[in-house]
């Protein structure tokens, strides 16, 4: 079986050479197997350079085609039109980013097994240089491959979703008759995964490998504002993109199945992270408008169900209910106050063995009720949580969503001997259990993983 893989760059001197080698080393058997399409957009530094030392090295299997700027959607499309006939899959690589040791092997082991998948993806992991220092995290999709390797079928699975390109391998036979919509800037790659899907129904999840995206810290938040002070990130990109998956499901389920809505839901949060300041700035009044009216159109076809099930923060879900419930102009929206709280668990570590949990109250809440508290019960002890109040409004774009007061978190600290226990909250009349915890076989499993994810990329 064999590969191509496209890599799009545009000014990537600093680690593209590192995304090349990843391919060049992998146990499948790169100069008999792999096709590599280095798709230079305008690039106007040395990794053009970087590309021409790769090529010469390995005049076989690595090509460098130019173009001039256009965007990724169109470098990916020019790269398509130079996959050789032979090939059976195509992988999308950002110049970024690197393949772990065994990927392209264990997508040939799948592919095998399974002749009618035409898209197979691997877990997402995202690394962070600080420094001499790598922080590698699991992206939230990776709980689809907690079962293994195995096919996904969407109807079945809603919340086994999937968007991105980068990792993806698609099959070239499927893949002639799509292209990438050059008309975007954004979202291009969901858009056509996503038709795929709809298509197809079923997609591989390979577990035993890794696909690391490589964040630059330092200029993480540059980029971030960069990408939303676009006005096409708005009304627009709503109707391209979000709009296309409903036409799409409509004509052929003849509804909005699950898959979709909670695909929009799970995208369209990010418009209301905190990262996402630009909206007033961006837009004038009238896009605004026009943003909100969009999309609550695009919403009023989603259950609200979809919303609340996102792994997300419970302003976010507020805010999200709150446009598809009311439009423009826009008026936020609590919602009711629960009679147990609505909250999210967490853990750290202080050093010298002490640790400390904190739960975050999602909740809209000014106190709790009489005779009412957060604990930790011990082998030795029994510990009430501090509560903690805000000291400054939490806002989406300029909208008050938690105000001044409003209680934030609840703390409670453990020393080295209380690592184990039992975490609740208790009302006046009843205890309610949050959580068993194990700290230090937590920490241990941790650790575990962070090993095995280091080793995976330094192989």
């Amino acid at each position: 079986m064999k590969f191509a893989i496209i890599i799009p760059f545009y000014n990537a001197e600093k680690r593209l050479e590192i995304s090349v080698e990843s391919i060049i080393k992998q146990s499948y058997g790169f100069t008999e197997n792999v096709q590599v399409l280095l798709v230079n957009d305008g690039s106007t530094d040395k990794s053009g350079d970087i590309a021409d030392t790769l090529v010469r090295k390995y005049p076989q299997n690595i090509y460098q085609i130019h173009i001039k700027n256009g965007g990724p959607a169109r470098a990916r499309n020019i790269g398509l039109m130079h996959v050789r006939n032979d090939i059976d899959f195509v992988g999308f690589l950002d110049a970024d980013d690197v393949y772990s040791l065994h990927m392209i092997r264990e997508m040939a082991h799948f592919a095998e097994k399974h002749a009618e998948i035409n898209m197979m993806v691997p877990p997402f992991y995202y690394v962070d240089d600080l420094g001499t220092r790598k922080k590698i995290g699991a992206h939230k999709l990776n709980t689809r491959f907690e079962q293994g390797s195995r096919v996904v079928n969407i109807q079945e699975e809603y919340r086994a979703i999937h968007f991105y390109i980068g990792g993806t391998f698609l099959r070239f036979e499927r893949l002639k008759k799509l292209a990438f919509d050059e008309s975007l800037h954004f979202g291009e790659d969901q858009l056509l995964i996503t038709k795929l899907l709809l298509d197809d129904e079923a997609y591989g999840v390979v577990a035993d490998v890794g696909y690391f995206y490589y964040r630059d810290m330092k200029n993480k938040s540059s980029l971030v504002n960069k990408s939303w002070q676009s006005k096409s990130r708005y009304e627009a990109f709503l109707q391209s993109v979000y709009q296309s998956y409903l036409d799409v499901s409509k004509a052929k389920f003849g509804s909005v199945i699950p898959y979709v809505q909670y695909l929009i839901s799970y995208h369209a949060k990010l418009y209301f992270y905190k990262e996402n300041v630009y909206f007033r700035e961006v837009l004038t009044e009238q896009e605004q408008e026009e943003f909100v009216t969009a999309f609550q159109q695009i919403f009023s076809e989603i259950e609200e169900k979809y919303v609340w099930e996102l792994d997300t923060a419970q302003p976010v879900k507020e805010m999200m209910l709150s446009l598809r419930k009311n439009g423009w102009p826009v008026r936020f929206e609590t919602s009711s106050i629960a009679d147990v709280p609505i909250v999210a668990l967490h853990k750290k570590w202080r050093g010298n063995g002490h640790a400390e949990l904190i739960c975050d109250i999602e909740e809209s809440r000014v106190d709790l009720p009489e005779n009412s508290f957060f604990a930790a019960k011990t082998l030795f002890s029994t510990k009430k949580a501090i509560l903690e109040k805000r000291s400054e409004n939490q806002l989406i774009w300029d909208i008050v969503v938690r105000p001044v007061g409003t209680i934030s978190k609840a703390r409670i600290g453990l020393k080295p001997w209380e690592l184990r226990g039992k975490w609740f909250y208790q009302q006046a009349d009843r205890k309610v259990e949050l959580e068993h915890f194990r700290l230090m076989a937590e920490l241990r499993q941790k650790a575990k993983r962070r090993l095995k994810l280091k080793r995976a990329l330094n192989q």
